[in-house]
């Protein structure tokens, strides 16, 4: 239950709170209710535009709205102004990451995705617009107008039944111009607007995400122009970059265009690995992150929704670990993600889960036991089993008394509700964490699909708040 008409605190007692975790608790959680007391939709709906801390540049799914993240952040550096290292395990479209970059976060983002890296490393910065693509834009737009050769610059099993040949024709001449630019952020920058034209110029529908080839009538009615559709997409997400650094020069975070925390953006699988902390100094105060709700391939399916994008884009100016590989399939990159390869646990490894969640043991028995469910069970318990490795992974590299912010939702597979919330609080008070607050917000603004054959999705998420104990 939400309270209500609190008063503000005074300095004197802010002070007095602040000497201990349990005080700095109270004061993040009392903020919070605080602003829900104001306005109960300022989570849910908040007011916002779609296009600030360039969000706009590629619909990446499940997107969450950086202002209601900004929040969040704010609140917990107010109270805890010493944070100055964030992680996000699951980076995304890099939302969290870049609303902690107003506060001058050093900001750490890892996922499996390498599309999801060059979304983050696009939005990052540097920030030179004005001197270094404007200037170039307009020859830069020539070039690709004026490139009279027909070649088509990839080949991937597909490719004719993904796109028209004239799509394909233009999208390689806008290839070929990205590829003559000698500056890899500013090449970082023309992929992701590529990468945005490609979903919106092939033969796939852009409804769901996954790959479902539109009708053949519709195909053949449809004439989309990649390079009309690129030059709009430049300039927009040109304004929005400068918006970004407008914004990050106001806050003071900017030198000579760049950012001037430390920006460290790896493609990596959070349950195998997190960066590591070589000293005291390097572990992390903040955490900030929305995992999946379930194993991609019958949740959200991220990899899917890259898998055309990709095939047109210079893996190497992404990162040095992007492969081929990852291409293999359209379900590559969802197999690689939490829960992606079902593993069969023996009873000790399932009694060693267990004893980290009770909520999760209840859970698997109720799937067990319902015909509807029971096949389905695998797939759950392997996605919790990875989910329980990242949080593991991801305490060891916090600081005493730092905090974590989770965002999640439950689902309900087979009829069965999972209830994603409570199995994550167990998991990290297991590991020693305590529950702060939580807020629950409708999913309104975020791009999710509400149903999909194998499972209902959410309506409502959680966002979680712990502190890690000593």
């Amino acid at each position: 239950m939400l309270v209500t008409n609190i008063p503000p605190l005074t300095e004197n007692k802010l002070t007095i709170v602040r000497n201990t975790p349990e005080g700095i608790d109270n004061i993040i959680t009392r903020r919070i209710e605080e602003l829900t007391a104001e306005n109960s939709s300022v989570w849910s709906s908040p007011n916002h535009s779609r296009r600030e801390y360039a969000h706009s540049f590629f619909q990446y799914p499940a997107m969450m709205v950086p202002i209601v993240q900004k929040k969040i952040v704010d609140i917990i550096k107010q109270a805890a102004p010493h944070s100055q290292k964030v992680i996000d395990p699951f980076m995304g479209s890099a939302t969290s990451l870049v609303a902690c970059m107003e506060k001058g976060f050093d900001c750490y983002g890892q996922d499996i995705n390498p599309l999801s890296i060059l979304i983050a490393k696009a939005r990052t910065g540097p920030f030179y617009t004005k001197k270094g693509i404007r200037k170039k834009y307009e020859q830069f737009i020539t070039d690709i107008e004026n490139d009279t050769c027909d070649t088509i610059e990839v080949d991937f099993k597909g490719i004719d039944k993904w796109f028209k040949k004239s799509v394909q024709i233009e999208l390689s001449k806008i290839v070929r111009a990205i590829r003559t630019e000698s500056r890899p952020w500013a090449r970082r920058f023309y992929w992701i607007n590529l990468a945005e034209v490609i979903r919106m110029t092939s033969n796939d529908r852009t409804s769901t995400f996954k790959l479902h080839a539109r009708p053949l009538d519709e195909i053949e009615l449809r004439t989309p122009s990649p390079i009309k559709e690129f030059k709009t997409r430049l300039t927009n997400s040109i304004e929005d970059l400068e918006a970004f650094g407008t914004l990050l020069q106001r806050s003071d975070q900017l030198y000579k265009g760049e950012y001037k925390g430390k920006l460290n953006l790896r493609l990596q699988d959070s349950s195998v690995k997190i960066k590591t902390p070589k000293n005291e100094d390097e572990f992390f105060d903040l955490l900030v992150t929305s995992p999946p709700y379930g194993d991609n391939k019958t949740t959200v399916t991220y990899g899917q929704h890259s898998y055309l994008p990709l095939q047109w884009i210079d893996l190497h100016d992404i990162d040095r670990k992007a492969s081929e590989e990852f291409l293999k399939s359209t379900s590559e990159i969802d197999t690689r993600a939490l829960g992606g390869r079902i593993k069969k646990l023996t009873q000790d490894e399932l009694e060693y889960l267990f004893e980290r969640s009770n909520t999760f043991q209840v859970t698997y028995e109720r799937l067990l036991a319902d015909p509807k469910a029971v096949d389905k069970a695998p797939k759950v318990v392997s996605f919790l089993k990875d989910l329980f490795q990242v949080v593991e992974n991801t305490y060891s590299a916090m600081k005493v008394n730092s905090y974590q912010v989770w965002t999640i939702g439950n689902r309900t597979v087979g009829g069965i509700v999972i209830p994603n919330n409570q199995i994550l609080q167990e998991f990290i008070e297991f590991k020693g964490g305590k529950f702060v607050t939580q807020v629950k917000r409708e999913i309104l603004n975020r791009r999710m699909p509400k149903k999909n054959s194998n499972s209902e999705l959410m309506s409502f998420e959680d966002i979680l708040i712990f502190r890690k104990v000593d």
